[in-house]
């Protein structure tokens, strides 16, 4: 029988802030809260789960700093959080304490476990660290140190010296372990809930084309084939390719979501003379009710040297397959621990590498196929993907 824990969770991206780190660790506690085990999440000022329901104690840091997460004056800033995770800690008799974001909380959240000698994780999603350590997407990273205050130094000082590195994927922890090559790294990977697959199962029990047509003019859509994308409108997550895949098949396109190339992509959409629609970040009602009427999920996302940013994992394509679409992947870095081409997800590249529109269309065009990929997809999500059983890797790393 597995004994039950007390853990202090602690990050900095936490909702009202949208993204998947916010997320995961919201879901992560929620799950760890309905398997019996107490938790306290500590967040920065505004820390608001909305109609989200919470079964775990929710301390407000109200003051918190976010710009002091490094360089001048980071080191008192440390000083405060460490401080307050301690009294917590103390306060309600915690056993273990959880990042899930190294920056800003976790340096200090590791340093407070280890002066309680209790045990603690750190939770890495994959762009954190290319973005300060660009060269470990495929190589080791040099030791030398230039500056112990800044962001990359610190960022290496608080996965080296936390009890386990936590990631959302083989990839990610592949680039942990080139920064850091002696960290024990633990792969936990990501999910959706048991709850929603369930419903979305039994709303959508098989692909039909037909069913998924009706759903779309019930929201204001066309009839015709939709691709849609759900996420940040950013450089790695290659949308301008989406945009010349709608113009090339003729299928509509629904880009949902928001980010600094919105208005790139918009004027990109009308010189190709695609059918996009594109709408502005909403809530998760919206969000199902857009993906249960969509045939296919994009999720063609590169490697951007610039920013670092790249596919940690990608939960949207569970959210995709979950909802009965089939993911169009490449299944590249972090996506591949899921994606296996015309299994669980959809690979439209030809033999020479190239975007094939017409693999494309003709696998829309067989309803066996699409049911057979979803079937697969949501199958292997009931074993491996769900917040439950991310919840439970977790508790069993520190048991």
């Amino acid at each position: 029988m597995t004994q039950k824990k007390k853990f202090l969770i602690c990050s900095v991206d936490s909702f009202p802030r949208m993204g998947g780190v916010s997320t995961l660790a919201y879901e992560v506690t929620r799950a760890l809260g309905a398997s019996g085990h107490d938790c306290v999440y500590v967040g920065p000022r505004g820390i608001n789960f909305g109609r989200r329901l919470t079964n775990f104690r929710v301390y407000e840091d109200w003051e918190c700093d976010l710009k002091l997460r490094a360089g001048e004056g980071a080191d008192l800033e440390d000083e405060r959080i460490f401080d307050l995770l301690k009294k917590i800690s103390e306060g309600y008799s915690l056993d273990a304490t959880i990042a899930f974001h190294p920056f800003y909380y976790g340096l200090a959240a590791v340093q407070a476990a280890k002066f309680l000698e209790k045990p603690s994780a750190v939770m890495v999603h994959g762009t954190e660290l290319t973005s300060q350590f660009p060269t470990s997407i495929d190589q080791t990273v040099d030791k030398h140190v230039s500056d112990v205050c800044s962001l990359p130094e610190r960022l290496r000082k608080t996965i080296s010296s936390t009890d386990f590195v936590l990631t959302n994927s083989n990839f990610t922890s592949d680039i942990a372990r080139r920064i850091s090559p002696d960290i024990q790294t633990e792969v936990i990977g990501c999910g959706i809930s048991e709850k929603i697959l369930d419903h979305l199962e039994q709303r959508t029990p098989s692909y039909q084309a037909k069913l998924k047509s009706r759903r779309r003019l019930r929201i204001g859509l066309s009839s015709e084939t939709l691709i849609a994308y759900v996420g940040r409108f950013v450089a790695h997550k290659n949308l301008f390719q989406l945009i010349d895949l709608g113009a090339a098949s003729g299928f509509q396109v629904l880009m949902m979501g928001n980010g600094p190339l919105r208005d790139e992509l918009e004027t990109y959409a009308n010189l190709r003379g695609a059918k996009v629609t594109f709408d502005n970040d909403a809530d998760d009602e919206k969000k199902w009710q857009v993906l249960e009427a969509s045939d296919f999920g994009y999720l063609m996302s590169t490697f951007d040297s610039t920013t670092g940013g790249f596919e940690g994992f990608g939960i949207s394509m569970l959210e995709y397959c979950a909802a009965g679409a089939v993911c169009i992947t490449s299944g590249a870095n972090g996506m591949a621990d899921f994606a296996s081409n015309e299994v669980t997800t959809l690979d439209i590249h030809d033999e020479s590498g190239e975007i094939s529109v017409s693999r494309l269309k003709s696998f829309a065009a067989d309803e066996a196929r699409m049911n057979s990929v979803i079937y697969n997809a949501r199958l292997l999500i009931r074993e491996d993907y769900t917040w439950e059983s991310v919840a439970k890797k977790i508790v069993e790393t520190f048991q």
